[in-house]
């Protein structure tokens, strides 16, 4: 038989872990939301940016560069819900693909890099181009 005080432990134990798997109130979850986001956009941000040095030194492949502005892109229409936002999300990635591109088809002209990149920065200009306008028709 147990016990009064391995009842009252035993039914402590069942409350706490009963309160550790019960899900968080709305209100609290709804203000970490923002702050991961904006962690998130940050993070990516930062990664962009030390990615794009090390392109322009030679030391990262043009998809690493591609493949971060997408992150990024991700990171920052996950900062808000209204189109506006979005879209301008979408606008950034164009930017940063298209200042890639011109980078290529530039180092490509002194005849350095790889012929490849050509194509595949093209590639990423118009894919980025198609995800804006999407956005923009909806």
């Amino acid at each position: 038989m147990i016990s009064g005080k391995k009842l009252q432990l035993l039914c402590w134990g069942l409350l706490l872990a009963g309160a550790s798997v019960a899900p968080v109130p709305q209100g609290q979850e709804a203000r970490k939301q923002p702050r991961l986001a904006e962690a998130r956009y940050n993070a990516a941000l930062q990664q962009f940016d030390l990615i794009w040095q090390y392109y322009q030194q030679s030391r990262v492949e043009s998809f690493d560069v591609y493949v971060w502005s997408r992150l990024l892109m991700d990171a920052s229409k996950g900062l808000s819900d209204r189109p506006d936002k979005r879209i301008a999300a979408y606008e950034e990635h164009l930017d940063r693909m298209k200042k890639l591109e011109t980078l290529i088809k530039k180092v490509r002209r002194l005849g350095f890099g790889r012929s490849s990149d050509v194509g595949a920065s093209e590639y990423y200009r118009i894919e980025a181009e198609c995800w804006l306008a999407e956005a923009k028709s909806q």
